[in-house]
């Protein structure tokens, strides 16, 4: 590989693992561990986890989002003055205090500091299978706890979303990914969303609109390899650019090869472009079937100046054609996924 080769593929690989970093804080037994399992979708760690009795926040690593636990706070270990500056929290993107009964005057001292320093914080109300209030429907209860929340706040102007995040009957993580989406930061917005799981439609729709942002700035990579005055270097750097690039596709649409497997409704053409994409042999046959452009690059270049630029138009045209291409397939296979998925939530209880 050569040194600008190598730059291109650090540059490729600084933009995939960037990552969004989402803190939750509240009292031990709100369901923090839970409320991270139901995000990622899967176990990422266990439950009953209690950060309090550790000094080290708990980390969990989720594609391009790292969520971070942290230990009790206001206490003799973690003094008011200096737990924000001992784990720097004013250099992450998203806080959610979760609470499961009432909130702590700790939990609401720490949303008027972060909130001060322009800090988006979102309240989750955890466990609302277990809201109960004697002559009270469930919208009365939630309606009740919001004017509490308002009330030791001093503010109306907050996000409170109510979730359960028990693995059999969760409830609410439509509504949370749709709060974090909106409050979490514009620069770094475009990452969750092709990092979060797609619960709804609107949320696969704005994820492939993420991935399409994505493909362009990838494509300004090949651009900047066409114009690499070495002749010979284009289809080994145009491959890694492409790898990489399907790589994150698939990981932001959650594609797996039993994915692929399982689709009735994917065309096979579409199909087989997915799996190509999984290895750098598949990709150079994606290459082929795209036409002799790409080796026209190399060509192009031996034009002083002209073929230069004319080989950098070409490279961004051709790799964003691939990879609009490849986020329609993986597209198509999430969509159909997820459909099944929302049939499966509306049958369960006429079931039960």
């Amino acid at each position: 590989m050569t040194k600008d080769g190598n730059a291109i593929r650090e540059k490729m690989k600084n933009l995939d693992q960037e990552n969004v970093t989402i803190v939750l804080f509240g009292q031990p037994g709100s369901g923090k561990s839970s409320l991270i399992n139901a995000i990622c979708g899967y176990q990422a760690v266990p439950v009953g986890v209690e950060t309090d009795t550790t000094r080290e926040p708990l980390l969990v690593e989720h594609g391009d989002a790292t969520f971070m636990d942290l230990p009790g706070y206001g206490t003799k270990s973690f003094p008011w003055n200096e737990f924000i500056d001992q784990f720097h929290l004013f250099d992450y993107d998203m806080f959610l205090c979760v609470f499961s009964d009432k909130l702590h005057q700790g939990d609401t001292e720490l949303f008027r500091q972060l909130t001060g320093k322009g800090k988006p914080c979102i309240f989750v109300r955890n466990k609302t299978d277990l809201i109960y209030e004697e002559g009270m429907s469930l919208e009365e209860s939630e309606a009740s706890i919001r004017r509490d929340v308002a009330a030791q706040l001093g503010r109306e102007d907050f996000e409170l979303v109510f979730v359960c995040s028990r693995k059999d009957a969760p409830a609410g993580l439509d509504d949370l990914n749709d709060a974090i989406i909106r409050k979490m930061p514009a620069a770094r917005r475009e990452k969750y969303i092709l990092t979060a799981e797609a619960r709804t439609q609107e949320q696969l729709d704005a994820k492939r609109e993420a991935a399409r942002s994505y493909v362009r700035r990838s494509s300004a990579y090949a651009a900047y390899n066409g114009i690499n005055p070495i002749i010979g270097v284009d289809a080994a750097v145009d491959l890694l650019i492409l790898y990489q690039m399907y790589g994150c596709i698939r990981d932001a649409f959650g594609i797996t090869p039993e994915v692929i497997h399982s689709s009735r409704k994917v065309s096979l053409r579409d199909k087989a472009m997915v799996l190509g994409g999984m290895s750098r042999e598949g990709i150079k046959v994606i290459i082929k079937t795209l036409g002799r452009k790409f080796a026209a690059r190399s060509f192009l270049k031996a034009v002083p100046v002209v073929g230069q630029a004319a080989s950098a138009l070409l490279g961004y045209q051709l790799v964003r054609q691939a990879g609009l291409a490849y986020i329609e397939a993986c597209y198509g296979l999430a969509r159909e996924r997820l459909l099944d998925e929302l049939d499966a939530r509306r049958e369960k209880p006429e079931k039960a």
